[in-house]
């Protein structure tokens, strides 16, 4: 792994707030990747990537090349996305507006590339923060600080539903890869996961809810029984019942207070899975691995001796349940996280195990995700279960906002509020996998499966039943997990593992 900050002018010094590679970009002459950025100066800047011969025959020439510059919006521009299976751009910030931008055959100017709005999307009451497309390229889901997420046809140019759920800023929100569900992630501590109905929204009937909600995480059962783990159990358990007491308030429906201000002792006890809004971050940015079999998170929040800070992990078949794994053991929080775009071909890990996923041949196949905390960025292999296989810090002296992979995973780009952006570049395990096409046995019939009342306020109520039993059998292995950490921790050893809470 070979890492450098690229110190050029990439924003004219002020914060960059989003970056995103081209994935369909294709050039015959010089080769390279092609990506966007975006800042606080209100503009969209596209680069490419020089090749690492590029680089090394001419180490004098900064590893990046400036293309262009899109100066449309009246803003700081907080994201921007490419469009899967095109070339196509969305940007958006703080004017609240969504531009779709697409390259042009014009005889460029002063500049490589002329880029051009082929869409505006208005709308939005607030700031956009996040944005996401949907796999065939038609829709767009946007988070906004309004306490709301849209969906937009991008081809049409119409907002189709507002998903008014969340109770605070909506930070992030990621699309599945299969075009089944999506994902938001708010600063009121939840993560929602929604059903995307594409037939309603290709039949266009105004009104009709094209997204509707399937899961709502809070809070999971805890596994710790120490006494920090009960004193911050009982601080959980007081939010929790706050925050039920507000959403009831807001749906004008009768709490008694006398039953529910203690738990019970025949209650099970719960952690809070996020942190609150006073996280100082713009962003919480979940993924979802490209063959769609796992979600990753951000702003993980576990209470146990060894770290707070983790990306919990949901597996696809277990949207309504606990998460299936914690990355823990950061020292800030977790503001996004990303996988590579591709897969790569499967080993057998180190310690004997199958990794984060059982299976044989194709379903073995390793990915590679990314983990940036405010101050650090963890790479991590799904065929290694026990460790972080890289950690980068250091690199920046404001907070980490967003990073991004080329096609072929062989590069990482870290972008950062201080101005500048990292480049890392690490040996490919094997040749670079097509992801397959989606099989049945991937959907199962939790996605089937209509979210409950009690579902939508705690994954521990009976939806999470049979997770939390497997977390239970699970106790002991995390407990000696635990110790193992804080036994490093004491030795002065960082340490970045894994916590398995229950079996993909």
């Amino acid at each position: 792994m070979r890492v450098k900050t690229v110190q050029i002018n990439w924003h004219d010094k002020l914060p960059i707030f989003s970056i995103d590679f081209d994935h369909n970009y294709t050039n015959t002459t010089n080769g390279g990747w092609r990506f966007a950025t975006s800042g606080g100066d209100n503009n969209v800047r596209i680069w490419r990537l020089r090749t690492p011969s590029e680089r090394e025959a001419d180490a004098q020439q900064p590893a990046v090349e400036f293309l262009a510059s899109l100066n449309r919006h009246t803003a700081p521009v907080n994201v921007v996305r490419f469009a899967p299976g095109s070339s196509r751009l969305a940007s958006a910030g703080d004017d609240g507006v969504i531009i779709i931008w697409r390259q042009v055959d014009e005889t460029p100017g002063d500049e490589l590339e002329v880029w051009r709005p082929a869409a505006m999307l208005r709308g939005s009451l607030a700031d956009i923060c996040d944005l996401a497309w949907s796999p065939c390229g038609r829709y767009i889901a946007s988070a906004s600080v309004d306490n709301t997420a849209r969906i937009w046809d991008a081809r049409e140019a119409r907002c189709l539903q507002v998903l008014a759920d969340h109770s605070h800023y909506v930070q992030g929100v990621a699309w599945d890869p299969l075009g089944e569900f999506l994902v938001t992630q708010s600063s009121d501590r939840s993560l929602r996961t929604y059903r995307w109905h594409r037939d309603v929204a290709e039949a266009g009937k105004p009104g009709s809810a094209v997204a509707t909600v399937l899961s709502t995480h809070y809070s999971m059962p805890r596994i710790d029984d120490d006494s920090a783990g009960e004193a911050s159990g009982k601080e959980d358990d007081e939010e929790e019942h706050k925050q039920q007491e507000q959403e009831a308030e807001e749906q004008k429906m009768e709490v008694d207070t006398a039953e529910q201000a203690k738990p019970t002792t025949t209650t099970r006890k719960t952690q809070r899975l996020f942190h609150d809004d006073n996280l100082t971050s713009f962003f919480r940015r979940p993924a979802i691995s490209p063959d769609g079999r796992l979600v990753a998170t951000a702003a993980g929040v576990q209470r146990d001796r060894t770290s707070r800070n983790t990306c919990f992990v949901w597996a696809r078949d277990k949207l309504q349940g606990a998460p299936v794994l914690s990355l823990g053991g950061h020292a800030k929080p977790v503001v996004v996280t990303r996988w590579t775009p591709c897969r790569f071909g499967a080993r057998k890990a180190d310690d004997g195990s199958s990794g984060w996923i059982a299976g044989d041949g194709d379903e073995a196949a390793r990915m590679v995700l990314a983990v940036a905390t405010q101050n650090s960025v963890a790479i991590y292999d799904t065929s290694v279960s026990g460790r972080a296989v890289g950690l980068m810090s250091g690199l920046h002296y404001a907070a980490i906002t967003d990073v991004a992979w080329c096609r072929d995973g062989s590069h990482l780009v870290i972008a950062s509020i201080d101005g500048f952006a990292t480049v890392a570049a690490f040996d490919q395990p094997t040749e670079p996998l097509e992801i397959a096409a989606a099989t049945g046995d991937l959907v199962t019939a939790t996605l089937d499966a209509p979210a409950s009342e009690e579902q939508s306020h705690d994954v521990s109520s009976a939806s999470a039943v049979d997770a939390a039993d497997a977390a239970a059998a699970a106790a002991a292995a995390a407990a000696s997990e635990a110790a193992a950490a804080e036994a490093a921790r004491q030795k002065g050893k960082k340490r970045l593992a894994p916590t398995f809470i229950s079996t993909l």
